[in-house]
């Protein structure tokens, strides 16, 4: 598998999280059945990640997610990030996200991340695992 396709399948794995419009199972196409993600040390599997998306989706009015820097090496990335979300009422939260990614052939199989709230309440911290 070719770097440049981990890079396009992180891209468009952000860029289908993002558009609220979307199938939720289509984040499906870039994930193992077996997918695992920690975020700041809670543990979610796919189905658990699905229900975070239901619950962002109906939390949230938007999201952004701004690449900052994207690395690739053999079966794993690394990803500094920035979300971006505003919720219904309006009001703004600026999250950075430092992420390591593992791939199974063009699949994400893991996600291990650390979120960091820069703008917005501290409860903030939640919406990288919210369900």
């Amino acid at each position: 598998m070719s770097l440049e396709k981990h890079e396009r399948t992180i891209r468009q794995m952000f860029a289908t999280f993002t558009d609220f419009t979307s199938d939720i199972s289509g984040l499906s196409n870039f994930m193992t059945t077996d997918y695992r993600q920690f975020v700041d040390g809670q543990e979610m599997t796919l189905d658990d990640f699905r229900t975070h998306t239901t619950a962002l989706r109906s939390g949230l009015r938007k999201l952004d997610i701004s690449i900052q820097h994207l690395i690739c090496a053999g079966d794993s990335a690394a990803t500094v990030h920035f979300a971006r979300a505003t919720r219904h009422s309006g009001e703004h939260s600026l999250i950075k996200v430092i992420a390591f990614y593992r791939f199974r052939g063009a699949r994400i199989c893991l996600v291990d991340e650390l979120t960091h709230v820069i703008e917005g309440h501290y409860e903030d911290k939640a919406l990288g695992s919210l369900q």
